[in-house]
């Protein structure tokens, strides 16, 4: 009886093509070209200046994605760059130690073939490009669902206090009565969530008509009551440009300090490791009567509640 040999089918031989590039050094050479491309790509959605048009459009939409900007101020979350561009390297590193043999050997001998190939990955990595700001362009524009003043209205006591603003001078509820008061916790040292929030105070402030201004007070009580000093404070009501008669950025003894916060659930924690400060994000509003109204946190959403919040209550009346 004679044997026949047998002929691979179409599916074995696709797989052995498949096995014959992942062993050689095409494959390698089209992986770490796809990986420099990746990384110019990254180098220019960071660095490339934002212009007008489409383009400059898509730029502004991944950096504040990917990056937290601040469109108006410019400033990025770098450690966020970092990790996208070191995220690459250990995948260059995998490759060039299991394909080393294959790398070496195609550059000696078919230098020309890597051309090719860069094209390819080139190609491939401006498509997924091109992609990323089609679908920013195609996303639809959610629209902004009203600010449910009824809904979230509340009357619940504001706690008792007696603190030293910026300037030295004395501050209690009673300062406020008959005004609308905006309040918030932050520390001055603070480089994550406080500037955002003491920023979007200022947005808040600059997007109200001077008479609703002349009826809104701001109070910022301190998160960190050991370290934030008279001087610290001081600089941060310059650095945001807000009215020393209207912004009071106060602090008192650790130990009441702390216990006011706690009443006002403003949670806030040590980080063992880092020695952070890791802490809630909130605006509380007090209508004219010094009671709490709103509580309203960082959240984008919340955020663009803040100025309708605000308003609601300059509309009402004192009792």
């Amino acid at each position: 009886m004679t044997t026949q040999a047998l002929t691979p089918g179409r599916f074995e031989r696709a797989v052995l093509r498949f096995s014959r590039m992942l062993s050689g050094g095409s494959f390698a050479a089209f992986a770490l070209c796809v990986l420099l491309f990746y990384e110019v790509f990254v180098v220019v959605m960071t660095f490339a200046p934002i212009n007008s048009g489409a383009l400059g459009g898509f730029l502004e939409e991944f950096r504040i994605r990917c990056f937290q900007l601040e469109p108006k101020t410019g400033w990025m979350k770098w450690s966020s760059v970092a990790v996208m561009l070191g995220e690459p390297l250990p995948l260059v590193g995998i490759v060039f130690f299991i394909w080393r043999a294959q790398i070496h050997e195609l550059w000696q001998t078919n230098r020309r073939a890597v051309f090719p190939i860069a094209s390819v990955a080139l190609l491939l990595v401006s498509v997924l490009g091109a992609g990323l700001a089609g679908l920013g362009r195609a996303e639809p524009v959610q629209r902004e669902l009203p600010f449910p003043a009824d809904r979230l209205r509340s009357e619940l006591p504001m706690p008792a206090f007696k603190l030293t603003n910026q300037d030295g001078l004395p501050v209690t509820p009673a300062d406020f009565k008959g005004r609308v008061t905006l309040v918030t916790a932050v520390f001055s040292t603070c480089t994550k969530t406080c500037p955002m929030m003491l920023k979007k105070i200022r947005d808040v402030l600059d997007q109200l008509t001077p008479a609703e201004r002349a009826e809104l007070s701001v109070v910022a009580f301190s998160l960190s009551p050991e370290a934030d000093t008279r001087e610290l404070r001081t600089m941060i009501t310059k650095a945001y440009g807000f009215d020393t008669t209207q912004f009071h950025f106060v602090n008192g003894v650790p130990a009441e300090m702390n216990a006011l916060l706690d009443q006002l659930n403003i949670g806030r924690m040590r980080d063992d490791k880092t020695g952070e400060l890791i802490h809630s994000n909130l605006f509380i509003l007090l209508d004219r009567e010094g009671r709490i109204a709103y509580r309203l946190s960082l959240s984008q959403r919340e955020q663009s509640w803040l100025v309708s919040a605000v308003r609601a209550l300059l509309t009402e009346k004192a009792k």
